[in-house]
């Protein structure tokens, strides 16, 4: 990758590479497991990203796993006080809802393991690229701690309420290809393919129109929360906003030019 710019931070690494950007998880010899520095990374590189106006974002990890949850030899390291026991718990809640909420897409892209807020890291993502014999686990219920990161409605979107419970309340693990043909995951890929799959995907996302995506994007987090008839107007509505953008225009001179457009954000 040439990266245009980057950035660093204790337990994170953002790069620009064109309008994609990418924010690597940086703690290889923790297999990337989860300290208040690294949601704090998450954060930061989210809001880079957005003031750079990138059109996608890759959210992986580096070294051989994506990401395996809570630092357990952190919790280990000393007792903490109710303060920053809460603090670590909104720290994941936090930085899950920015991935959830951020106006552009973000593929997450899992090798090895995505387990426990590993996996709700990922599962908070718009897409998710997994190796076929990577591996997501929810232990949580079998080790006396609890899920988090809104996986309760991010599992659920993707494979129902009544499958959710059971891999949650089983403690469940799943292969990448086991992931993919259940609809966890949006696709399985060989793990010496992933990065082009990533790289592809991207690519083909940051060629369409920012705005109607970010549009789409909120829309479909409203899906279970929102009346039938404020969707469709909120989708009017959109649609009359997408109308009056020289992207809209571009779209239809390339339509009838019969050419790719060149799209602006604007």
């Amino acid at each position: 990758m040439t990266a245009t710019d980057s950035e660093t931070s204790p337990s994170t690494i953002y790069e620009l590479d064109g309008n994609v950007a990418h924010i690597r998880l940086n703690r290889p010899d923790r297999l990337n497991a989860v300290t208040g520095d690294l949601y704090e990374g998450i954060r930061s590189g989210l809001d880079r990203a957005e003031h750079d106006d990138a059109r996608v974002v890759v959210l992986e990890g580096e070294g051989r796993a994506f990401c395996v949850g809570a630092d357990m030899q952190n919790h280990d390291d000393k007792e903490r006080t109710p303060k920053e026991r809460r603090e670590y718990v909104w720290d994941a809640q936090e930085a899950c809802e920015a991935v959830q909420t951020h106006p552009a897409p973000v593929v997450a892209k899992v090798q090895g393991y995505a387990i426990g807020a590993g996996a709700e890291l990922a599962l908070s993502a718009d897409f998710i690229l997994m190796a076929t014999d990577a591996e997501m686990r929810f232990p949580e219920v079998s080790i006396g701690t609890y899920i988090g990161g809104g996986v309760t409605y991010t599992l659920a979107q993707r494979v129902g309420a009544a499958r959710a419970k059971e891999l949650i309340l089983s403690a469940a693990e799943l292969t990448g290809e086991e992931a993919a043909d259940e609809g966890v995951v949006t696709r399985a890929i060989d793990e010496a393919d992933l990065d082009d799959a990533v790289d592809e995907l991207a690519a083909d996302l940051a060629g369409n129109a920012p705005i109607p995506m970010e549009f789409a994007k909120a829309q479909f987090g409203r899906v279970g929360s929102a009346a039938r008839e404020d969707m469709r107007t909120a989708e009017a509505e959109a649609l009359l906003t997408c109308m009056e953008t020289d992207d809209w225009q571009e779209g239809v001179d390339a339509f009838a030019e019969d050419r790719e457009p060149t799209f602006r954000g604007e």
